[in-house]
């Protein structure tokens, strides 16, 4: 029997779990918190109570996912996806006909497709890539790209809008880590393009800060070159390169998968196969 798909109202409080609480994730959860809604959330290395606002912070993801409406996976791997899911102490046998689980991580699109297919009758697997743009940081709020069931996204608005500025469903499961992996390839040539171009600038006597400022006005402006305004290229390049390893070798396989030859962008990311 099908299970009837029911929307929520917009405002309507929401029985949260949130499982990972890294640089994202917890300034994430946070906001579902202050939009009004119940957030039990889970870490492997919890935050300080005090830097966790709003969040009832509980000792296993078993515990936040316990008749939770919303369960959401913000962890750093698919082998993390998968073994908070269907692990040993996996949350997905206890969860309640017509919850959700939306992952928010960047993996492949074949893994996500396949736990949304295996999962049981009732239970809506989402994948939910967040991304955001140096001009809307100031505002907290995310780009959030859905692949999925439509109605899975409805009941969820009333959270999903407590930190995204604009929802993009943007196809069937696997579709939101699709475009993610497009988006981060881009975003790993850009940062490696806008390094290369500032130490050309310094190289040739101008200062980088101010170049990076100017270039924002040009046509060669970037997302990327607009964070260099005030940021160091060197210090980004490092706190990133964890994801972009990840994630661009996601995205060249999919390349690889699709039989698409991805020439210019392959050549933009090698730093982070090579490393």
């Amino acid at each position: 029997m099908r299970t009837a798909r029911i929307g929520r109202k917009r405002g309507q409080t929401m029985k949260v779990a949130w499982i990972g609480l890294g640089q994202m994730g917890l300034p994430t959860a946070k906001a579902v918190a202050a939009g009004g809604h119940q957030v039990r959330a889970y870490d492997v290395k919890p935050p300080a109570e005090q830097d966790a606002q709003g969040l009832v912070l509980v000792g296993s993801p078993r515990e936040a996912a316990q008749d939770a409406d919303l369960v959401c996976l913000a962890v750093f791997s698919d082998d993390q996806v998968a073994d908070v899911l269907t692990g040993p102490e996996g949350v997905l046998d206890l969860l309640k006909p017509g919850a959700t689980v939306a992952v928010f991580t960047t993996g492949s699109i074949e893994s996500i497709q396949a736990i949304a297919a295996g999962v049981p009758a009732g239970i809506a697997i989402l994948d939910t890539c967040f991304s955001r743009m140096q001009s809307e940081m100031a505002s907290g709020k995310l780009t959030l790209l859905v692949g999925g069931d439509a109605d899975a996204i409805e009941r969820n608005r009333p959270v999903f809008d407590t930190f995204a500025r604009a929802i993009f469903h943007v196809g069937a499961s696997g579709a939101g880590r699709a475009i993610k992996l497009v988006n981060n390839i881009l975003f790993a040539g850009h940062i490696q393009l806008a390094c290369d171009a500032l130490r050309l600038a310094e190289g040739l006597g101008l200062e980088r800060s101010s170049t990076a400022a100017a270039l924002i006005q040009c046509s060669g402006a970037s997302d990327v070159m607009a964070r260099f305004v005030d940021e160091d290229p060197a210090g980004m390049l490092e706190t990133v390169r964890r994801y972009m390893v990840k994630d661009v070798s996601a995205a060249m396989d999919a390349g690889d998968k699709a039989g698409v030859d991805l020439g210019a962008l392959a050549a933009a990311t090698a730093t982070y196969i090579a490393k």
